[in-house]
């Protein structure tokens, strides 16, 4: 394993671990700002930690800011309406299950993600990798049975049911922004990593922030109003947040977003740690035996 693999896996468990504290941040958000006014808060409040994180980053080690193109700014902004849906349908599935649970139907993005890759960049995976994802994905179905039995009629059940629609279509719309970001990050001249996905992290914000915050102002402006006076706790996601986004970026630069994303799949083991620690949510033994699948097909990318 060579030191710039070391770095993209590190750096995809540093978002993952971000990640899990920004969404249970943001769950714990949700009774207070609504589903809409917990959501906006991620990109909002990360606004200012991105953009003083790059410009400071620029000034000190004399770097240039990347040319933007049209190429970039219709990725990225593909990219930043997808993750706003996505973002929204995560919030909303945990009025459906545990926030171990919820958050792994939105996993199912690994393998979808695998997909879109292929369509859109052309890029294919090996075949351990590939195996790495299926085994993935078999823990998720494990996770969205929850602690009914292991049954066919529970199989189907379970995913025909609404919670698991919204969990497939968070983890689509998931998927196809992870793509869309790094294909933005790619357009970007230069080869310094950090500058490229400091730049689609902050654009991103930008467009998100302006077309959120005008869409809720219309519709849901309470929730708006609720975002600004709730602050202290918006300011923690919004920190995770910009942290979160930001490793993705480097990541998805410096290697295959499907095995990126199938190495972030640890965040499930982190969920469910957080789901027992503080919601108080008991794992079932199909839950353990699904988190112990992940770890496995997390073994197989690294050493892929």
């Amino acid at each position: 394993m060579d030191g710039s693999l070391a770095i993209w896996i590190w750096i995809t468990i540093l978002a993952a671990i971000s990640q899990s504290f920004r969404t249970a941040q943001q769950k714990n958000l949700k009774v207070r700002l609504g589903d809409f006014g917990a959501s906006y808060v991620r990109f909002s409040y990360a606004l200012p930690f991105a953009w003083v994180s790059l410009v400071s980053y620029i000034f000190f080690t004399g770097t240039s800011f990347p040319t933007l193109t049209y190429t970039f700014g219709f990725w990225v902004t593909l990219a930043g309406v997808l993750q706003i849906i996505f973002t929204v349908l995560l919030i909303k599935l945990f009025s459906h299950r545990s926030f171990a649970a919820g958050t792994a139907f939105s996993k199912t993005e690994v393998i979808q993600v695998a997909l879109f890759e292929a369509l859109i960049i052309g890029s294919i995976v090996s075949l351990q990798t590939g195996l790495a994802i299926i085994l993935g994905f078999v823990a998720i179905i494990l996770l969205s049975i929850g602690k009914g039995l292991i049954s066919f009629s529970n199989l189907i059940s379970s995913l025909l049911s609404k919670q698991a629609g919204i969990g497939l279509a968070s983890g689509a719309f998931l998927a196809l922004c992870s793509v869309c970001f790094r294909a933005a990050t790619d357009s970007l001249s230069g080869n310094d990593l950090i500058v490229k996905a400091g730049t689609t992290l902050s654009i991103s914000l930008v467009i998100q922030t302006f077309l959120m915050g005008i869409w809720m102002k219309i519709n849901v402006k309470s929730e708006l109003i609720l975002s600004f006076k709730e602050w202290r706790g918006s300011t923690i996601v919004g920190f995770f947040g910009a942290l979160t986004s930001f490793c993705w970026f480097y990541a998805f630069s410096a290697n295959a977003v499907a095995p990126v994303k199938a190495i972030g799949q640890i965040e499930l083991v982190l969920a469910l740690l957080i789901s027992m620690i503080f919601f108080r949510e008991r794992p079932s033994l199909k839950e353990a035996t699904a988190i112990l699948l992940l770890l496995l097909s997390i073994i197989l990318v690294l050493f892929d």
